[in-house]
């Protein structure tokens, strides 16, 4: 029936194990939930132990940093069901028939997205606001709307793929580091002919960075995103259409030249309690648009 695929780096997900186990015996599904830790910190991995001897939880440590891409392949290497569940650690169920709503999709042998929350209040912490806004406005999407984008709204922290499908389409392992390695799968299977298909059933993400972190992850995301596009390996973001139209009308040199003056307000601005997302996406731009440059 199911496997439940956890990729661990720093997170306590003993209460997201309970919280799965519960709910996948109220529906008398056959299951497994496989958790590999990716190199936690030890304060983690002490607070995980207790998985070790669970029922029906398979927790291994891994001696090196697999990366985010051949965590997940390994996880489902492991897997011994026809279906994975593919769940990030700092995942929080908020709806008591989450597994219920997967499993009535099982039957349709389809890649199902079930979608991400943020916590609705705003942080106290000025340095969490930029990770949290940017994650509200534009991650926390209905099915509806993430229907209406086809992979773009793809997202590897809460899906169902069958496992058929999964071993002939595989996660990138040649995308280092952080960033876009979830669109060039889904890009892969949208090609290959899979349907991916929407539905509300998220999770709430737990792990909002504090603001040097989610701008260095940003940095990180984007230079992957660079050599996915010259290499032909990402065809289309929301940044890459972004700069095809800028060069398609010629303005890329006057762009950059105004983002490069306001390059230090953006700085400001996202480091502030009132950071705004349209600066956000100008302060990606003017990297990527430099990056294109070299």
């Amino acid at each position: 029936m199911l496997s439940i695929l956890i990729p661990i780096y720093n997170e306590d997900i003993t209460t997201l194990v309970k919280d799965l186990s519960y709910q996948c015996n109220r529906q008398k599904i056959s299951y497994e939930i496989i958790c590999f830790d990716d190199k936690s910190r030890q304060l983690y991995k002490d607070k995980n132990e207790v998985l070790r001897s669970a029922f029906r939880i398979n927790y291994v440590e891994l001696s090196e940093n697999l990366g985010r891409a051949k965590i997940r392949n390994w996880l489902a290497k492991s897997a011994s069901f026809d279906h994975f569940l593919f769940l990030d650690g700092d995942s929080k169920l908020i709806n008591k028939s989450f597994i219920k709503n997967y499993v009535e999709h099982l039957p349709t042998n389809k890649i199902i997205v079930g979608g991400r929350i943020y916590k609705p209040k705003q942080p106290r912490n000025i340095k969490k606001i930029l990770h949290w806004k940017y994650g509200t406005l534009r991650e926390s999407l209905p099915a509806q709307k993430r229907q209406k984008a086809g992979f773009i709204h793809f997202h590897s922290n809460n899906f169902i793929i069958p496992a058929e499908i999964f071993n002939k389409h595989k996660f990138d392992t040649e995308i280092n580091g952080y960033g876009y390695e979830d669109l060039v799968f889904a890009q892969e299977l949208e090609i290959a002919g899979y349907e991916i298909t929407h539905i509300d059933n998220p999770t709430r993400h737990n792990k909002i960075e504090n603001v040097e972190a989610f701008l260095s992850k940003t940095t990180e995301g984007i230079n992957n995103l660079y050599q996915l596009y010259i290499t032909g390996r990402l065809k289309t973001t929301r940044l890459i259409k972004a700069y095809e139209m800028l060069k398609k009308y010629k303005l890329l040199g006057i762009t950059s030249k105004h983002l490069r003056k306001k390059y230090p307000s953006y700085e400001s601005n996202l480091r502030s309690a009132e950071p705004s997302i349209r600066q956000f996406n100008l302060w990606k731009l003017y990297q990527f648009i430099q990056l294109m440059k070299n």
